[in-house]
């Protein structure tokens, strides 16, 4: 049985919508955010970078959010969460490479720029910078989907998991991500799908009817 360290809203939405999608058995232990547990030395043997997610499967442990999500999918591959090649598998690794490394990165700067600057002025610089930054992700996301049905053509893929729990973490900025329609209604197929919603009830989180702003 998997084992995966999670906490309500954190990049752990992806892995475990993958695990829901998959409908492998898993136990889910939730750090309490509050308490910095994510930051003591027990989890710290398991993710040195105390971050959120972490993913244990027998003795092997395994973090990062978008590794965890591609592992999962090649243990499961008859979820078909991945294309199995060509074109279509290359424009896979060029979205979810994307967004881990470039739109996480900036939302990171977006909802902690005191992990970089500790002056004030600095951290409301670093902010501003992200915003516009995010902002200009999204407009190259929205093109890239262009009239697709999902990110990766008519498939379904850990890439709009991924892109849906990114437009959640949005929703405090000035011009969310479901600004851009071709996201918006990427996401809505996404949170639609019943594994979506079983990992949305086990977190807590609740989108109203007119997504994705909270009730």
């Amino acid at each position: 049985m998997y084992k995966l360290f999670w906490a309500p809203g954190t990049a752990a939405m992806a892995p475990q919508a993958v695990l829901e999608e998959i409908g492998a058995p898993y136990e889910a232990v939730q750090l309490d955010l509050e308490a910095r547990q994510h930051e003591q030395a027990e989890y710290k043997t398991l993710n040195p970078n105390g971050r959120i997610p972490t993913l244990i499967d027998g003795d092997f442990v395994i973090f990062e959010t978008a590794a965890i999500c591609q592992y999962l999918c090649d243990r499961h591959p008859e979820a078909n969460l991945v294309p199995l090649g060509g074109h279509a598998r290359g424009r896979f690794y060029q979205w979810l490479t994307y967004m881990t490394n470039t739109v996480q990165v900036a939302f990171t700067d977006w909802f902690h720029p005191d992990w970089t600057f500790s002056a004030l002025d600095s951290q409301a610089a670093l902010k501003a910078q992200a915003e516009v930054k995010l902002e200009r992700c999204a407009a190259v996301l929205d093109a890239g989907i262009g009239e697709s049905t999902y990110m990766i053509g008519t498939q379904y893929t850990v890439c709009d998991i991924y892109l849906a729990m990114l437009a959640r973490w949005s929703r405090f900025q000035p011009k969310p991500m479901w600004h851009w329609p071709n996201i918006k209604r990427v996401v809505a197929a996404t949170y639609t799908r019943p594994a979506f919603q079983r990992m949305l009830q086990k977190q807590g989180i609740a989108w109203a009817e007119n997504w994705p702003r909270d009730e």
